[in-house]
C-alpha cells in the first residue's frame, strides 16, 4: 500500500456539479458526436469502488452498444492502463487520465472528507465487495478525490447525475440509461438525479 495516497492533495477551485438540463463540460476524452454517453469519474485506481464501477461500465457497454461509455481516472495514463489490465480490461469502455484533476473540479468533484472514504458506510461497502472478491489493489492517485457519474444525451445535455454521499455509494447505471432513454431524440426532460 502506498501511504502517499492518504496525503491530502492541494484543493483545486471546484465548480458546482452540472445539474440536469445543463450543458456538459469539457472532458479529457470527448463523447462521440451525436451519441448519448455515460461518463464515470473514478476514485483512485486500486480502489475497490473504482474497480466495481469499471465492471458495471463494462457490463453496461456489453448490453447497450448504442450508448458511449467513458471512465476518467486521476492516476497517470500509464498507471491507469496497468490498473485496467489488472481488473480485466476496458471492454467497450473508453478510458482517459486526468492526473491534474482539473476535469474532476470542472464537473464539481472535489476533495472529500476523511469520513467519506473511512466512514462506517464506506467501510461496510468495502467489506461487502471483499466478500465478492474485489479488494484493494496497489493505489495510484489520491483517496481524497470524489467520484461522480453523469449521463449526457446526444445533444450534450446532462440528463442524470450521481454524486455519492460516501465512497461506497456506486452509481445506478440503470437509472442513468433510463434518463437517457426518457430524453429521447428531442432531448426532453428525464428522470430524477441522485445528488
Amino acid at each position: 500500500m502506498d501511504p502517499r495516497t492518504f496525503l491530502r492533495p492541494p484543493a483545486l477551485p471546484t465548480a458546482d456539479a452540472p445539474a440536469e438540463g445543463e450543458r456538459s463540460r469539457e472532458l479529457p476524452l470527448a463523447p462521440a458526436p451525436g451519441r448519448a454517453t455515460i461518463v464515470a469519474f473514478l476514485r483512485h485506481t486500486g480502489c475497490p469502488f473504482a474497480e466495481r464501477t469499471m465492471q458495471m461500465l463494462r457490463e453496461g457497454a456489453a448490453r447497450r452498444s448504442d450508448v458511449g461509455w467513458v471512465a476518467i481516472s486521476h492516476a497517470t495514463a500509464a498507471d491507469t492502463e496497468r490498473w485496467c489490465a489488472a481488473i480485466g480490461g476496458t471492454g467497450g469502455v473508453r478510458v482517459a487520465s486526468d492526473a491534474s484533476r482539473r476535469a474532476y473540479a470542472a464537473w464539481g468533484l472535489g476533495r472529500t472528507s476523511l469520513a467519506h472514504f473511512l466512514g462506517r458506510r464506506s467501510l461496510g461497502a468495502v467489506a461487502e465487495l471483499a466478500r465478492a472478491g474485489i479488494r484493494n489493489r496497489h493505489p495510484d492517485g489520491t483517496r481524497w478525490q470524489s467520484a461522480g457519474t453523469f449521463a449526457i444525451d446526444r445533444e450534450g445535455i446532462v440528463r442524470w447525475r450521481s454524486l455519492p454521499a460516501h465512497a461506497g455509494e456506486l452509481p445506478d447505471l440503470d437509472a442513468a440509461l433510463s434518463a437517457l432513454d426518457g430524453a429521447g431524440d428531442a432531448g426532453a426532460s428525464a428522470g430524477p438525479s441522485r445528488a
